[in-house]
């Protein structure tokens, strides 16, 4: 395959206005759930990598997204810390959840005997961020980490008490999982 160098494109690529203003005030919120969710990670050479995950990308393109990231970023925190993101992308929660990057659902397993109905968990899942782009009645609340899960958990049942039986959390098998698997069953460990 060759190998193509490209140089540095310095003009301004389109940004989403109407989205920019929003994901600054999620930004410079102490928000701790909804979306759009917001991870940041840091790497030893003190650049930055952001992914925003957020359901108002559905017809947003990939240039824009970024664009609207970085222009958000730049207005929230400073040109200074604009310049550290070395890689910024914007996903909805079914493109992030189909990359394997939210491989933690939390889901209602409602019985009929159970004192809640579906509609009351619905609401509940959609203002702890949940997803309705899965299918039109279908509503999925998806996390990248564990301890995300428990805490809308928990969230969850202060929000709708009595409900504590009834949240669960599942993990979905992830390729770096089958990976981390093979190395577990080589090693020789039950």
């Amino acid at each position: 395959m060759p190998r193509v160098k490209l140089g540095f494109d310095h003009s301004k690529r389109p940004a989403v206005g109407k989205l920019v203003e929003r994901l600054i005030d999620e930004i410079k919120s102490d928000r701790e759930y909804g979306q759009p969710f917001i991870y940041e990670q840091q790497f030893s050479t003190g650049k930055i990598r952001v992914l925003v995950v957020w359901d108002e990308w559905r017809n947003v393109s990939l240039e824009e997204r970024t664009s609207t990231i970085l222009a958000a970023y730049e207005q929230a925190e400073g040109k200074d810390y604009r310049a550290k993101i070395a890689l910024a992308s914007g996903l909805t929660v079914p493109e992030a959840h189909a990359a394997g990057m939210l491989p933690y659902h939390v889901f209602p397993d409602l019985r009929k005997s159970d004192p809640l109905t579906l509609e009351e968990c619905r609401e509940a899942m959609f203002a702890e961020g949940a997803s309705k782009l899965m299918g039109p009645k279908i509503l999925e609340l998806h996390f990248a980490t564990e301890e995300e899960a428990e805490a809308s958990r928990k969230r969850l049942i202060a929000r709708l008490p009595r409900s504590e039986e009834i949240w669960t959390i599942t993990k979905e098998f992830t390729t770096q999982d089958f990976a981390n698997a093979d190395d577990f069953a080589e090693s020789g460990a039950e």
